[in-house]
Order: structure tokens, then sequence, then C-alpha cells
């Protein structure tokens, strides 16, 4: 009799072992799983980074191509259209979100009731080819609302982001800004005292 208790003990501290093993490699499972989702969603979280940080630069080197060229060529929309064609340089890194950049020229403070068409241009750039999607030519104009824009495709949907400065036709270097809005009024408009 001692002989078969001792016999059913072993078989039961074998079904004991086998489960035993069996949950803890569906505990170490669980845990390989848990790891390689949060692996998965780094990834995307740094391609997602990436892409925005991108797209920043790619705004900024447009933006600063179009305020170290020449007057003429930001006021007009096809000679825009002609400094577009070359790409940014940070493009490359956006290059598999397709993305379209795009930069629409406006006059601005303009009064209430103005037909804004008349005071309007845009460019835009996709997959290598440059567009312009609405001529116009502003080089009479001493002032321009310049807004640039980048827009990608990315798992979740479509992202865009922007950038808007203000361009004077005498720049900012000092004989621009004085008289202008930007700086010093005109002299004899000064409402500041001075003092001798």
């Amino acid at each position: 009799m001692t002989a078969s208790r001792a016999a059913s003990a072993r078989a039961f501290q074998r079904g004991v072992t086998i489960i035993e093993v069996l949950a803890s490699v569906v505990l170490i499972l669980v845990g390989f799983c848990g790891i390689f989702a949060m692996n998965t969603r780094s990834i995307l979280i740094l391609r997602k980074t990436r892409q925005v940080v991108a797209s920043s630069q790619i705004l900024q080197e447009r933006m600063e191509t179009l305020r170290s060229h020449p007057w003429p060529e930001i006021s007009n929309a096809q000679a825009l259209a002609l400094l577009m064609q070359t790409p940014a340089a940070s493009g490359q890194d956006l290059a598999d979100a397709n993305p379209v950049e795009s930069v629409v020229v406006t006059v601005p403070n303009l009064p209430a009731g103005t037909n804004t068409a008349e005071y309007t241009f845009s460019v835009k750039r996709e997959r290598g080819a440059v567009k312009i999607v609405q001529n116009g030519d502003l080089g009479t104009q001493p002032l321009l609302l310049v807004q640039t824009t980048v827009t990608w495709r990315e798992m979740h949907g479509t992202q865009q982001r922007q950038l808007r400065t203000i361009i004077g036709q005498l720049g900012l270097t000092r004989s621009g800004i004085f008289g202008s809005a930007f700086g010093r009024p005109e002299e004899g408009n000064s409402n500041v005292a001075t003092t001798q």
C-alpha cells in the first residue's frame, strides 16, 4: 500500500510540475508580447517625431531661401516656381511620406472689402514637380506675408506644418527698418521726447 501511495504522490508531483512549467511559459510569452508591443510603439513614435522634425526643417530652409533671394524672385509666382524647383535638403528625410510643399504669398493688412485674389499667389511642389496654383505678381508691394506649408501622409492620416513670416522689399536692414511698420517712425512723426 505504501508503494502505491508513493507512486501516486510522484505522479501528482509530475502533474504539478507540468502545470508550473506551462504557467511559467505563458507568463514568459505574455512578457515577450508586451516587450514587442512597446518596441513597435516606440518605433512608431520615433518615426513620427522624425517626420515632424524633417517637416520643420523643410519649412525653415524654404523660408531662409526666400529671405535670401532678391525681391523679384519672391514677389512673382513664375520666379518663385523656378526657385522651388530646387528641393529642400531636409526633404530626403521625409521623402517616403510624399511631402507636398506649398507657398502662399499675400499682401498683409489689406483694407476690408478688398478683392484678395488680386493680392495673392501660390505655388505648390509635389513629387518633384512645381505647379503655379494661382498666378500673380506683387513686385510693387512693399511687404509680403509668406506662408509655407508642408503636408505629408503617415500611418494615421495626413499631417501638416506651417510657417508664416513677413518679408519686406527693402529687407530688414537698417535702411529697410526706418520709416516702416517694423521700426522707428519717419522723422517729424515721432511722439517720443528727445533729451539733449
